[in-house]
């Protein structure tokens, strides 16, 4: 195992990596930041890590790990690196090039199409209940926020590295039709079935269609739908959050799938 120490919050090194906060920065460099054990062993399992930042007492934590740089620093260097309010201690330099190297839909998995959704807190609970429920492949359309926010990666807690994820295009979604998948849409500006009396057959595969918090799917997905579904609720309540609709549509989905 490779060790060093940086002991400056004005290294350059640090100065570089302070800049993955943001996003140009993140596309620019093909390296993006996390933070806490859970989900650093989660990227150490599927081998996306280049660095690991820590303090000299985890150092011992870390004595198996392989292949990846492990750089001893002071706790003001991992404050300046943290965007979470209660950091423990240890931050992790992943290669984006690596994800993006193995970001190949499984075959015959469903999709979950998520577009601009703006809400990190949603997106990163979207995606950890597609692993949840075999919505495995993720596609992110029309300007949904960055996947390595840090609070998407919270609320994933990891589970954006048990899932296939990528940025897709409207011809690239219809191509995917034209390759058997039935798309279904979630707004209520069109005639629905209610998911209640829908049912899904596992000779199909499916593309679940969630959209923007305030403004729903766009139009150009709207008409290219196969299935317009809505979850019926209580006339006392207007609408359901896109994270707790989205929770609802895959677990019914699944259990159909699954009981056959």
């Amino acid at each position: 195992m490779e060790y060093r120490e940086i002991n400056s919050t004005q290294n350059e090194h640090v100065k570089l990596l302070a800049k993955l906060k943001e996003r140009k920065y993140r596309k620019e460099l093909n390296l993006a930041l996390i933070e806490g054990w859970n989900i650093i062993e989660e990227a150490l399992q599927q081998e996306l890590l280049v660095e690991i930042l820590t303090t000299a007492p985890n150092k011992l934590k870390l004595k198996n790990v392989s292949n990846v740089l492990i750089t001893i620093c002071s706790e003001p260097i991992l404050a300046k690196l943290s965007q979470s309010k209660n950091s423990q201690n240890i931050i992790g330099v992943i290669d984006l090039n690596k994800i993006n190297s193995k970001n190949n839909f499984g075959a015959n998995q469903n999709i979950l199409l998520l577009e601009n959704i703006q809400d990190p807190g949603n997106l990163g609970t979207l995606i950890r209940t597609g692993l949840g429920f075999n919505f495995t492949n993720i596609i992110l359309y029309n300007h949904t926020v960055d996947i390595f926010n840090d609070k998407v990666l919270r609320a994933s807690q990891g589970a954006i590295f048990g899932t296939i994820i990528k940025e897709l295009n409207l011809e690239e979604i219809k191509a995917l039709q034209a390759r058997q998948y039935k798309l279904i849409t979630t707004t209520l500006k069109q005639k629905s079935i209610f998911l209640q009396e829908c049912q899904f057959n596992k000779t199909e595969k499916y593309i679940l269609a969630l959209g923007n918090e305030g403004h729903g799917l766009s139009v150009e997905l709207q008409k290219i739908s196969d299935y317009n579904v809505q979850v019926k609720i209580s006339p006392k309540l207007e609408s359901l959050n896109v994270a707790q609709a989205g929770t609802i549509l895959m677990y019914e989905i699944n259990r159909q799938l699954e009981g056959q």
